[in-house]
Order: structure tokens, then sequence, then C-alpha cells
């Protein structure tokens, strides 16, 4: 069989695994002004092995290559869902950039971003109640 007839494997991650590893890149390097920088401080893409600082955008995206080990198959899907739960409130990949880009945002607040995207990832979320029939 060639590759048009398999389905492709679908691999869910959780997104409390994605903020997690997401949070641990920015603990680790934060930037500002690119989605990644190198050791040199510039600009390179989150998937680039020479990749050192991440702002928030990036951060997730490298955290589900890292967490998928490279496959991109389920990438975008993924990414998505680690993205929703950090830039809620903010809704846009710009939106959230400009928040991160500030030049007044300081780590820290960066980190706690992705703290509070955990925290409300692992509150149970209330249900509506159901209408009479």
């Amino acid at each position: 069989m060639d590759d048009l007839n398999h389905a492709p494997t679908r691999r869910d991650l959780d997104v409390l695994d994605i903020l997690t590893e997401g949070r641990r890149l920015v603990a680790t390097g934060w930037c500002q002004g690119a989605m990644a920088k190198d050791a040199h401080g510039r600009a390179t893409e989150a998937s680039s092995p020479e990749a050192v600082a991440f702002d928030p955008v990036g951060a997730i995206e490298r955290a589900v290559l890292n967490l998928l080990e490279g496959d991109r198959s389920t990438l975008i899907q993924n990414y998505y869902k680690g993205f929703y739960a950090l830039a809620w409130g903010l809704h846009t990949h710009s939106r959230l950039s400009a928040w991160n880009d500030d030049p007044m945002r300081r780590h820290a607040e960066v980190l706690e971003r992705f703290d509070l995207a955990l925290v409300r990832r692992t509150r149970p979320m209330p249900h509506a109640p159901r209408a009479a029939a």
C-alpha cells in the first residue's frame, strides 16, 4: 500500500503537557522580537536546533515538536490546543506577540501567563445548568 492509502496516525497531546514544556522552554530562555533566538541573539525558527530562547508562541511550537519527537504530522492541531490555552483573553498570535514584545514586559510575567494557563486547565470547568424539557 502506498502512503495515500494509510490514514495518518492521530496523536493528541495533553494540553497540560504542552503548556508545561512551553513554560520550561521559556524559563530556560526567553526572548522578545522573534519566536525564537539563537545563542547570539539572532532570530531563528522555533524548530531550529540552534534556538535557545523563545517567545510564548515559539515556545508552544517547540514544546509540541519536542513532545512529538519531531513528528510534524499532528503539529498544527496540537499547537493550537496549547496556543489557545495560553492566549486566553488575547485571542490571536499578533496580540500575544505584541503582549510579549512590550518593552515593559518582564520574564516573570511571561512565566506567570503560563502558570495561569496551567491553573485554568487543571480546574474543573463548571457545566451550564440544563434547561427543563
